[in-house]
């Protein structure tokens, strides 16, 4: 193979998620030459194009901040919220047991994903068992060291997360609470529609990831050591469409 053939065989069975007999009957090789391709470009693209995956200068995302942005949450800088990969059952009982999401029923791998107010992916951590909290998640993928004094961060009512991004100086806008009230107050309520009218860019941002269908249905177990990897790479190309925020 060439090197091209190696690299459309590995967006093959990314964006297609395509079985490797398909893609060695395919390219007209083995099965086990499918793996070592798609293992090895896979490790590779993910160096090459995670920088891919930043935030811009203060400066600049300032002067390109969106006008909803502008009038509503001008120090806003990521957008936060966690993703759910379906991963197959592992044989081990104690794996299932980490991996097992009540939220989905099934066994998943949970990433965090940082949306820019630009549009852009700016954030992603590594994949983890399901087991790991929001506020575990958070706190593991070190998304904090991205952030300086005086910034914004928005998400949703799972993410408490607000005591420990104030000891940075970092604000975290969340949909207000109930908290025993039997309804919002008026102020509130706008509070909310504005929170949630922001925070559907970052499900967007999801959705367009889970468009690359390796990870739109259940990932086989086998290329569970490379999750990450392949989380990472799918981001960053996700970074080449339109920005989702005018």
């Amino acid at each position: 193979m060439t090197l091209f053939e190696e690299f459309v065989l590995t967006l093959m069975r990314l964006r297609l998620h395509l079985f490797q007999k398909d893609l060695a009957d395919g390219f007209n090789v083995s099965e086990t030459t499918v793996s070592v391709v798609f293992n090895t470009w896979i490790r590779f693209m993910r160096i090459e194009l995670e920088p891919l995956i930043c935030l811009p200068w203060k400066e600049i995302l300032h002067q390109c901040l969106p006008n909803i942005f502008r009038e509503l949450y001008p120090r806003t800088v990521l957008i936060i919220d966690a993703v759910e990969i379906r991963v197959e059952s592992p044989s081990s009982l104690d794996m299932q047991s980490v991996c097992y999401s009540s939220y989905k029923g099934t066994t998943t791998m949970k990433g965090l994903v940082g949306l820019s107010p630009t549009g852009a992916l700016g954030f992603l951590s590594e994949l983890y068992t399901e087991s790991i909290s929001d506020k575990e998640l958070t706190k593991m993928s070190n998304v904090i060291d991205c952030l300086d004094l005086g910034d914004d961060v928005m998400a949703e009512k799972g993410f408490a997360i607000q005591d420990d991004f104030a000891a940075k100086g970092v604000t975290v806008n969340i949909p207000s609470f109930l908290e025993g009230k039997t309804q919002f107050s008026i102020e509130e309520m706008e509070h909310n529609k504005k929170i949630a009218s922001l925070r559907i860019h970052v499900e967007g941002c999801i959705e367009r990831m889970k468009n690359w269908h390796i990870f739109d249905k259940r990932l086989p177990i086998t290329l569970a050591p490379i999750a990450s990897y392949m989380f990472i790479v799918i981001g960053a190309l996700t970074n080449f469409l339109p920005p989702l925020i005018d």
